[in-house]
């Protein structure tokens, strides 16, 4: 890749010297050459050690090096473009590579996750999303998910996961515990019972 960068950043100074070099016997008697006379030509040139060795000084100067390297905006939209295509080959093959998949999910992760909450706070994706689980065909095509031996294996596996978080165990104990304190104080269920139909009458009252 990078050998591919540098030839490219050298075709227009060794083109242009090729050019000037030239114009003056070429003008009068020779037309100029086409470009894939001027492409095999650099490519002979570039073959030769006097050429090997201006590269090798080329890639050791500092200000040369800094031309070279490429803006991360660059690489970004190259990028973009690159994967807009569905048809280019190298993009279908990274896609085939496990690791590359895995690379690419991880650096996502965190985009992904903040783009969702943002979204979960916009009122018109909310809206959407309430459409979406009203439908009657998802509200079906969820249920025939759920009846399935892979969503259940799957469901289970998240409640083994749950039952040994920590903090779904303290969370638990801290449930547990209340509600053995309460059965041993029947007083504080009575008054919680009370508090609930204060608040009923309150809301009939107030409708």
């Amino acid at each position: 890749m990078l050998n591919k960068h540098i030839f490219v950043a050298l075709i227009p100074v060794i083109t242009c010297g090729l050019l000037l070099s030239s114009c003056g016997t070429t003008s009068q008697s020779h037309p100029q050459p086409d470009y894939k006379s001027t492409k095999t030509m650099v490519l002979d040139i570039l073959q030769t050690d006097e050429a090997k060795k201006t590269m090798e000084s080329m890639m050791k100067d500092e200000s040369f090096q800094k031309n070279l390297i490429m803006n991360p905006e660059t690489v970004r939209t190259t990028l973009i473009q690159s994967i807009a295509k569905p048809d280019n080959p190298h993009i279908k093959q990274a896609f085939k590579d496990p690791k590359f998949t895995s690379t690419l999910a991880k650096s996502m992760k965190d985009e992904n996750k903040k783009l969702l909450k943002e979204l979960m706070k916009d009122p018109e994706y909310q809206q959407m999303m309430l459409s979406i689980l009203k439908d009657p065909d998802y509200e079906k095509s969820l249920l025939d998910l759920m009846k399935t031996s892979a969503y259940r294996k799957q469901t289970m596996q998240i409640m083994k996961d749950s039952l040994e978080s920590p903090m779904f165990q303290a969370e638990m104990l801290k449930i547990m515990t209340k509600a053995q304190e309460d059965m041993m104080n029947p007083q504080n269920l009575n008054e919680g019972k009370k508090g609930k139909k204060k608040e009923k009458k309150k809301k009939s009252s107030g409708g």
